[in-house]
């Protein structure tokens, strides 16, 4: 799935904060009081009661966190200060943030404040910045329409909320997509009847909670993509201070940390070692060719420009790409020696980052698969329309089912054997392969997570599951349902062709010719493209087009016609 609400990051000001160095702490802001900060020049950041309206107080960078900072049974004139929950949260969260001040806006959020000033050794503000924050706001008037109704009250099923409810288990969802993505055909993915979920996700220009007054959650946490160890320090304090017994991850950024986290506070589910072996595609390859479970290319560690020299460079074309990449970025193919040296100057080597390897020649295919319990429980096979890594402005991509035959048989069979050696017990996994004209199978490389791109809504049209909403639920320790028996036969067939943005005016298709094409969902990606006329990413689509044909030959046809009529 493509996040429709994503948002490139443009070499514009608006791509990071205004004021990134002199940040601002506000305890318990009202949505006028947090437009005031806003006007100010500083980065925000606002630890709000559970419940409180997070995209009303955000801006596209601010922080936020939903943190209890009142003693329970404490009114706001008296009671104990702070609970020790918070003052671990201003040790291990906000201390690091280094902010200029900690400002209170309501009675509690004046003795938290305290509480955070004294721990934290803040300089403070200035006398006119703190007296516009606190100066008092008038109180909401009345609808003047009595068939207006008042705003609603903080859910009563969120912490802090009134009345009484059952307890759930408490599940970290550690979110790198946009929270809209989880949100299709009416429903959304994250199982809030039955999991209390506490959010870790991106800051509001890059996604944010964009549709969670509709879908709210126990907690927020919202932080900026790139700064992991903000992330890292508000999930472990979650975890210290939250009943949670889940960590939910589904994007490849989130992976690791997911698993981590897993590993050091000894919860259920994909650990530290086994996802390592998911993301670093070096000793990927090197426990795949240990194993015997498929035939990988030549490879070997780029650590730095003496390690080109141990390449045999009369067997042709190589690859050298990132160890950690994700989405065929960070990728180079080079011919020579001399084309490598060149790359390789331009690249930060350091750290272990990059690998190199043979360059194979070969239609590329992919397995889609889920497993409970060391079981493959479903497995999907689809052949790349093109190369993923050829991504340019106004290019294509697509991908179709290959439902049926010897070679489907032969690339499960493959997936299960990588997946074995690897080790995965409970999740979902995305394989890529080449098959070569010699008709071989030759191992690309395996991502442990759901597959990304348009490919959760091909299975889903095809099988009646999301794969994307069985990872969460298997994540969090829920059952799963995974739709039709793929192996089936009848029901036709499905793929999706995608165009990238650029390259010359773009045309979309006339809604009233889509059913016609056998389009059965239309995908229109806002902000696809870098702001500059290229391409972020092999995923970085601007139209996507899921199709339905009654088998292979009638469906390779419609995504023909759909490249017709796309640029007629």
């Amino acid at each position: 799935m493509v996040d429709p609400a994503e948002t490139p990051t443009h070499l514009d000001p608006a791509a990071s904060p205004a004021h990134p160095d002199r940040r601002l702490v506000l305890i318990d802001a009202s949505v006028a009081a947090a437009r005031t900060a806003h006007s100010l020049p500083y980065q925000t950041f606002f630890v709000q009661r559970p419940g409180a309206p997070v995209q009303d107080l955000v801006d596209d960078h601010s922080g936020y966190y939903t943190v209890d900072f009142a003693a329970d049974g404490a009114a706001d004139g008296a009671g104990d200060p702070v609970p020790q929950a918070f003052t671990d949260f201003v040790t291990r969260v906000l201390r690091p943030l280094a902010p200029m001040a900690v400002v209170g806006l309501s009675p509690a959020g004046q003795r938290a404040a305290a509480v955070a000033n004294s721990l934290l050794g803040t300089a403070g503000v200035p006398a006119e910045d703190l007296e516009r924050l606190t100066e008092p706001t008038p109180a909401p008037a009345p609808p003047s329409d009595p068939a207006v109704p008042a705003a609603p009250a903080a859910p009563a099923f969120l912490p802090g909320g009134t009345g009484t409810r059952t307890p759930k288990p408490g599940a970290l969802f550690i979110n790198h997509h946009s929270y809209a993505h989880f949100h299709r055909g009416g429903r959304h993915f994250l199982p809030m009847s039955e999991l209390d979920v506490h959010l870790a996700t991106r800051n509001q220009f890059h996604g944010g909670v964009r549709g969670l007054a509709q879908n709210p959650v126990a907690q927020v946490a919202m932080c900026d993509p790139e700064e992991e160890d903000r992330w890292r320090a508000v999930c472990e304090w979650t975890l210290r201070n939250r009943p949670v017994g889940r960590v939910i991850a589904v994007h490849e950024r989130a992976v690791l940390l997911a698993a981590e986290l897993r590993s050091k506070f000894g919860l259920p589910g994909m650990d530290f070692e086994t996802a390592t072996l998911f993301r670093d595609k070096l000793r990927m390859k090197e426990a795949v060719r240990a194993s015997g479970a498929a035939v990988v290319p030549d490879f070997s560690a780029l650590d730095s420009p003496a390690d080109l020299l141990n390449v045999d460079w009369s067997t042709g074309r190589k690859v050298i790409k990132s160890r950690w990449g994700l989405a065929a970025k960070d990728l180079f193919m080079v011919d020579t020696l001399d084309e490598a040296r060149d790359v390789v100057a331009r690249l930060d080597l350091s750290g272990a980052h990059y690998g190199i390897e043979e360059f194979v020649t070969g239609r590329i295919y992919h397995c889609d698969s889920v497993v409970r319990d060391g079981e493959i429980r479903f497995s999907s096979v689809g052949r790349y329309l093109t190369d993923p890594a050829g991504y340019r402005p106004g290019g294509i991509f697509g991908t179709v089912l290959v439902r049926e035959g010897e070679l489907a048989k032969r690339i499960t069979e493959l997936s299960a054997s990588v997946l074995s050696a690897l080790g995965i017990k409970d999740g979902t996994t995305h394989l890529e392969l080449f098959h070569t004209p010699a008709d071989e199978l030759i191992f690309c490389e395996v991502a442990g997570r759901p597959p990304g791109g348009i490919i959760p809504p091909v299975i889903e049209w095809q099988y009646g599951f999301n794969i994307v909403e069985a990872q969460i639920r298997l994540d969090a320790g829920l059952d799963v349902s995974l739709g039709t028996d793929p192996a089936a036969p009848g029901g036709g067939t499905c793929g999706f062709l995608a165009f990238y943005p650029g390259g010359g005016e773009s045309r979309a298709i006339a809604p009233a010719r889509l059913a016609e094409l056998g389009v059965v969902e239309h995908i229109a990606t806002k902000g696809a493209g870098n702001g500059r006329g290229g391409v972020r990413h092999s995923t970085d689509f601007l139209d996507s087009y899921v199709i339905k044909a009654p088998d292979d030959d009638a469906l390779l046809r419609r995504i023909d016609d759909i490249q017709d009529e796309y640029r007629r």
